[in-house]
């Protein structure tokens, strides 16, 4: 059974680090936090270190495969631009190409909206204290 194999330090440190995130979230306090980071220590099987993630949500992947959000963005984007594009033919379309200024910046917009949130705040509160290491 898999909750019988041995814990490494690395599921250890992987454990801290997802207590630490939680932490940081605010879905434990000071105290829970200690205390789940010293049961973490003392795990010697991935059954007990699953135990000390007990009532916190799990880690879902950062981007849903089915999230539609990027495409709402991107044809909105598209939208703008094109009507850049537009103006630009109804304009006589002679002089320089000045739609390639709105495409640079609604594509810079397009990037970090989409895709930028991911960096975002990531060390808005300060690192908790870390325990003492065992003797």
């Amino acid at each position: 059974m898999a909750d019988d194999l041995l814990a490494s330090d690395a599921d250890r440190a992987r454990v801290s680090e997802e207590l630490r995130t939680h932490y940081e979230s605010g879905r434990l306090t000071l105290e829970e936090f200690q205390d789940r980071i010293d049961e973490t220590h003392s795990a010697r099987t991935e059954g007990q270190l699953e135990r000390v993630l007990r009532q916190l949500p799990t880690k879902r992947p950062t981007v849903n495969p089915r999230d539609t959000r990027w495409r709402s963005l991107a044809f909105q984007y598209a939208l703008v631009n094109l009507i850049a594009v537009g103006a630009w033919v109804i304009a006589g379309a002679n002089d320089e190409f000045w739609p390639r200024w709105v495409f640079i910046v609604t594509l810079i917009m397009f990037v970090r909206r989409a895709f930028g949130h991911r960096h975002r705040h990531r060390h808005a509160l300060p690192r908790p204290p870390r325990p003492p290491d065992p003797l």
